[in-house]
């Protein structure tokens, strides 16, 4: 059984100081990150990671900006999470979406000094901070096919067209085809080839079948005189081609890599694929997670209503 993280911490057992001597709130948080970074790779990922060092910096500027840097945590008040919260939106300019993840990580964090003794009350109580919806961008199946169809000559655009397809018929993000390992492509009990791995971003399982254009894909440009599947280049190339791409099939969606995922994720939804499949496909921990992501297509939607139409059609209006 995995120990709580907390336990792992000398600094969260009863800390041993004078009453007038307790941790301040950002050496708390280094420390925190500090034992987190020791868990990378042993169900913690790197992009976590960086993400409470981000967290840990909005906060360092925060506290300097109002002379607190030595905060004590037992000073954390729950004016204190809004004022910060402020920042974030104002200050920081951040967005309500990325808002909502950095607060979750301060929260995190503190859950830990409040469960460990090091403060009394949770400075979080009462506080509200809300996920909004966004439209996810996808490419619909015309898109895609332009897209595949679009005549590149051999070198970098080619392959990270391709790169982008694969995604798109695996529902892989950039980090996990990147990452991929031959040992993850495995011929399994049905005579298919499979990946099998743990997604890069959640540490979840994924098992994802190879269907015949990911297969192509995989035989042209697999490595296989490497550990790793694929030479995939850096995530900025890859998007500034994809871009450009894009212009040129005329697309009116910009095109990122990870526009993929979710292409891959409508796709799925749109011909018939059940969402408990897509989210076990996916990696994701939970179905919500899978509903939020893939938006169903008005095609879907049309082809449902004709089918409960054609089984409704006895039904007359009386005269």
């Amino acid at each position: 059984m995995r120990k709580p993280i907390f336990a792992i911490w000398g600094f969260m057992q009863p800390l041993g100081m004078n009453k007038g001597q307790r941790e301040h709130l950002l050496r708390l948080f280094d420390k925190h990150n500090e034992a987190y970074s020791k868990l990378i790779g042993h169900g913690r990922s790197r992009k976590s990671y960086q993400r409470y060092d981000i967290v840990y910096k909005h906060l360092r500027a925060f506290l300097k900006k109002r002379g607190q840097e030595h905060l004590p945590v037992r000073s954390i008040s729950s004016s204190l999470i809004r004022e910060f919260e402020q920042y974030l939106r104002v200050d920081a300019g951040l967005k309500n979406n990325t808002v909502w993840v950095y607060m979750i990580a301060l929260k995190h964090v503190l859950s830990l000094a409040l469960a460990s003794g090091s403060i009394r009350t949770d400075p979080f109580a009462g506080f509200r901070n809300r996920f909004e919806q966004v439209e996810r961008g996808y490419l619909t199946e015309e898109e895609l096919k332009r897209l595949m169809q679009y005549p590149l000559n051999p070198g970098t655009p080619r392959l990270v067209r391709d790169l982008f397809v694969f995604a798109a018929f695996t529902g892989m993000s950039y980090a996990d085809i990147k990452a991929l390992k031959w040992d993850s492509v495995r011929n399994l009990f049905d005579g298919n080839t499979w990946i099998v791995m743990r997604r890069i971003k959640t540490n979840t399982p994924s098992n994802i079948l190879l269907l015949s254009i990911p297969r192509q894909i995989l035989s042209r440009y697999g490595d296989a005189g490497a550990q790793r599947v694929f030479r995939v280049p850096s995530n900025n190339c890859c998007n500034k081609h994809l871009v450009q791409l894009g212009k040129d099939c005329e697309i009116p969606t910009r095109i990122t890599f990870h526009i993929a995922r979710h292409t891959f994720a409508t796709l799925s939804l749109s011909n018939g694929v059940p969402v408990e499949t897509l989210s076990s496909v996916l990696g994701h921990s939970s179905i919500r997670t899978t509903q939020i992501y893939a938006k169903i297509t008005n095609r879907k939607i049309s082809e449902d209503m004709t089918q409960l139409a054609n089984k409704l059609h006895h039904f007359h209006v009386p005269e």
